[in-house]
């Protein structure tokens, strides 16, 4: 009996090793879901300038070819003048020290100034034509330059501490100031213009990971009298 017990005893030890023994079956992970893309929103033109602006070329040397590269000492020195013009009447109008600083600039440097006119209206004579209206035209262009919209807060944050520096500059000494100073002017402008190209390129990325979109050529329907309704059908192609 005591025989039958220990053989029972170890029969039942050998299957209970064998069921330890058993490797459990690999379950397989469920996929991962697919992470759905984020919508990127549209790019929108820098300092709220209006799409599709048109803006100078750039230049071999990171620059933008603005209307104040490559002038004579005069036209330099009559941009300036205009640029500091548009400071005084547009960037601080509740503040008249502006305007004050700007009529003692222009009764300091009288002489010069005129002198500058004069051979800037030459330069336009010589050209022949209607140079009258050209030279009307040109100047237009440079006051409504330095009046750009969204460029105005950064050029007036240049130009109303030029305006006072110039104001107090001796009869005689703007030839020496006109072309650094317009550069930094101008500077604000090329800044913009270097943002706005930054736009374009992104506005084209994020309109090439646009998915197809569903347009109708107007030459594709076809109106039909058989439907009721003045109905239209699609015709295949």
């Amino acid at each position: 009996m005591r025989t039958r017990l220990f053989t029972l005893f170890l029969a039942g030890g050998v299957l209970l090793n064998g069921c330890a023994r058993k490797t459990p079956e690999a379950v397989a992970a469920p996929p991962v879901p697919p992470v759905a893309a984020v919508p990127q929103p549209m790019p929108k033109p820098p300092l709220g300038a209006a799409a599709n602006l048109a803006i100078p070329a750039a230049t071999p040397d990171g620059g933008y070819a603005t209307i104040n590269r490559t002038l004579s000492t005069d036209a330099a020195l009559w941009h300036l003048r205009s640029a500091l013009n548009v400071a005084a009447l547009q960037c601080d109008i509740g503040d008249p020290n502006g305007v004050a600083q700007y009529n003692r600039l222009l009764k300091v440097h009288a002489a010069r100034f005129a002198a500058a006119h004069r051979a800037l209206e030459a330069e336009y004579r010589r050209g022949g034509g209607d140079w009258q209206d050209r030279f009307d035209d040109s100047m237009t262009r440079v006051y409504n330059y330095f009046a750009q919209p969204p460029v105005r807060a950064r050029f007036c944050a240049t130009a109303l501490p030029m305006l006072a520096q110039v104001a107090d500059l001796p009869a005689g000494s703007l030839d020496g100031f006109a072309a650094p100073g317009l550069g930094s002017l101008d500077e604000p402008f090329v800044e913009f213009y270097r943002a706005y190209d930054a736009y374009r390129i992104a506005l084209a990325q994020w309109q090439a990971g646009q998915g197809p979109k569903l347009a109708v050529d107007p030459q594709v329907l076809v109106a039909s009298t058989e439907v009721t309704g003045g109905s239209y059908r699609v015709a295949a192609r």
